[in-house]
Formats: structure tokens, sequence, C-alpha cells
């Protein structure tokens, strides 16, 4: 056995360091050398290898936590199917109530349908184990266009179409987002989720006008107006989107083009109704007359100087911003290049 170099104390202190692999490159060495002609030490160090109690405590503290989880879910999912029956009241008193009157089950599937939009808001998030807040908008969604149906049917009309899909369009705009940011999504579209929610909001305002032309029995000039009206109005929140989302600029310049965009829908705005519809009305950016003076203008004259107020300040804001993020830009490109000339 070779001589010992070290104290054993010292190198005890020194041993958690080296299992971690933590310690300096001398310090590994000493405690390498002295292990090596200390049984003690050497047996110190085999016990400090053994992670089994280590997996033990981490394997009880999830069983812990598991177990509460488990007893935290059974007791929500029970408070859920408390208030289930608590719903349950109110319909089969209408029940008996539809029925002693002589009724057929007609206005108690309104009250069905309600309860049901209750239940989705209250029930649902209370069962559900995993995203049960989507399941909650989910729920809520079909329950109310059940609602719609059932009223619209007890009325005997023919409204449903336009108020369930008025209903999904007006929903989807402030929950699509979170419920498609929610949940998975095919390979194509899992990295286009904003895009997704995008092209489900455009889609369902296109439907919205179709299924407002068939309720109407509308002529080809509804349909010629609505389509391309729609579509202008959608060109500027769908520039937006793909400056914010897809450009490869800074801020100032994805600030700067949307400036200017916006100043342009504006400035443009009435001319493409009169193109769209034919009617004159409004006044129009080529009637702009800056020379002419407030008093005795003709409001469309006025209304073109505002149009082109609006377009002129519109640009140079952009203008301006565009100049400062491409300088930013630069500046930055600059400190780049001296950063890796430096180095």
């Amino acid at each position: 056995m070779g001589e010992i170099k070290y104290d054993c104390e010292l190198i005890q202190d020194l041993l958690p360091l080296y299992q971690d692999g933590i310690c300096s490159q001398s310090s590994r060495k000493a405690v390498e050398e002295h292990i090596q002609s200390c049984s003690n030490c050497r047996e110190v160090a085999d016990k400090l290898k053994d992670y089994k109690i280590d997996e033990i405590l981490i394997q009880e503290k999830n069983n812990i936590l598991t177990t509460h989880e488990r007893k935290e879910r059974r007791k929500t999912f029970t408070v859920g199917i408390i208030t289930a029956g608590i719903l349950l009241v109110p319909m089969m008193i209408c029940l008996i109530c539809n029925l002693a009157i002589g009724h057929a089950l007609d206005w108690f599937f309104i009250v069905l349908a309600s309860m049901l939009v209750v239940a989705s808001l209250t029930t649902l998030p209370l069962v559900m184990e995993k995203r049960k807040w989507v399941w909650t908008i989910i729920g809520f969604t079909v329950s109310l266009i059940f609602l719609l149906l059932v009223c619209c049917i007890y009325t005997r009309g023919s409204w449903f179409l336009v108020a369930a899909v008025s209903s999904i369009l007006g929903l989807s705009v402030f929950l699509a987002p979170y419920v498609i940011y929610n949940i998975p999504l095919p390979q194509l579209l899992k990295d286009k989720r904003g895009l997704t929610v995008m092209m489900w909001d455009t889609l369902w305002l296109y439907i919205l006008i179709a299924v407002c032309g068939i309720y109407v029995h509308a002529d080809s000039y509804y349909w010629h107006t609505a389509l391309l009206l729609t579509t202008y109005c959608l060109w500027l929140p769908w520039f937006i989107f793909m400056v914010c989302r897809y450009f490869k600029v800074n801020g100032f310049t994805r600030a700067g083009l949307i400036v200017m965009a916006s100043g342009i829908f504006t400035g443009f705005t009435n001319d493409a109704i009169s193109a769209v519809t034919g009617v004159q009305n409004g006044g129009s950016i080529f009637d702009a007359d800056i020379t002419a003076g407030y008093t005795g203008s003709s409001l469309r004259v006025l209304n073109g100087n505002i149009m082109l107020t609006v377009l002129i300040i519109s640009i140079l804001a952009g203008g301006l911003l565009i100049a400062g993020g491409m300088t930013m830009k630069g500046k930055g490109d600059r400190d780049e290049w001296k950063r890796d000339k430096k180095n």
C-alpha cells in the first residue's frame, strides 16, 4: 500500500465535488491518488456512487404528488357531477310542468338547451382532465348552436344558419387563437398556428357572407358587391399579419409598413366602395383640392382633402419609421462586423 499523502477529512470533503465532476483537475488527481491507497475513503466514495436512496426519495415524492393530484381530481369531478345534478332539477321541473299543462315537449327543449349552455361553462371545466378550457369553449359553442337551433324550430323560423354562422364567427375572433394554440395540429400546420387562425376566421367570414346571401335570396349584385368589398376589407388585416409574422425586419420597419398600408387603405376606401357598388358617395380622394378653402367647399372636396391628408401623413410617418428602422439595422450590422473583425 502506498503512502497516504493527504488527510482523510480533506479528501472526504472533496468527494461530493469529485463525484459531481465539478472539482478542479488538481483536486480530482489528489482524490484519485488518495482513494487508491485509503480503503476508508474508497468505501465512502463507493457509497456516494449509490443513487438508490435518491431514487427512492424521488419515487416517494412523485407517488405523494400523484396521490394528491388524484384526490384533487376526484374532488373536482365530484363537484362537477353535483353541479350537473343541480342543473337537472330545473329541467325536471320544466318537464313536469310542460306535461302537466298538456303541451307537447316543445319549449322544454329550449330549457334543455339553455341548461346545456350553463353546463358547458360550469360542469365541463370540472370534469375534464386535460385541455379543460379548450373543451369548455368547444362545449359552449356547440350548446349555443343547439340552443339557436331549438329556438329556430320552436318559432318556425328560417334564420338558424345566419345566427349560427354569426355566433361561430364572433366566438372565433376572440377564442379561436386560444383553441388552436392548445390543440394538436397536423404536421403541416404545427408551426403555422397564427396562419391557421387567420384562415379559420377568413373562412367563416366568407361563409357568413354566403349564408346571408342565401337567406335573402340575393341577386348577382349582392354577390358581386359583398364578395369584392369583403376581400378589400380583408387585405389590410392580412397584410398586418404577414408583416408582423413573416417579415424579417425590425420593429420600426414593421410599424412603418403598417402605418403606410393603413393610410393607403383609409385613403382609397371610398373609391373602392364606389368602384364596386357603382355609387358615388362620400367623396373620392381624387376630388381633393388643397387650394380650396374650407368655406364654400363642397362636401366631396372636403372629404377628398381629408383622405389625401391621411394618405400623405401616413406615407410620411411610415417612411420616417422605415428609415429609422433601416438606420438601426445598418448600425447593428456595422457593430456586428466590428465585433467579428475584433474577434
